[in-house]
């Protein structure tokens, strides 16, 4: 039911796993957090929540260029 309302908590929230998530970054090297919102049709704060959360899980690293962050994936070696 993705896309759909429900009364009680407003739009359904897309389901990405952390392992989509990082696959699309992968391919893209860097990304913005608007470039992962609109990629998974996210709401920006949703897309900020799950990259904030993967960050430190420590998964990606971020940089904070103006009054954007962009994300990359950390490496591990």
């Amino acid at each position: 039911m993705v896309g759909e309302n429900d009364e009680r908590s407003g739009p359904f929230e897309k389901q990405v796993s952390d392992e989509e998530l990082l696959e699309y970054i992968g391919e893209e090297e860097v990304v913005t957090t608007k470039e992962v919102a609109d990629h998974f049709d996210y709401h920006l704060q949703t897309a900020r929540r799950r990259l904030k959360q993967l960050h430190e899980d420590g998964e990606l690293e971020q940089k904070d260029v103006g009054k954007r962050f962009v994300w990359w994936i950390t490496d591990k070696e």
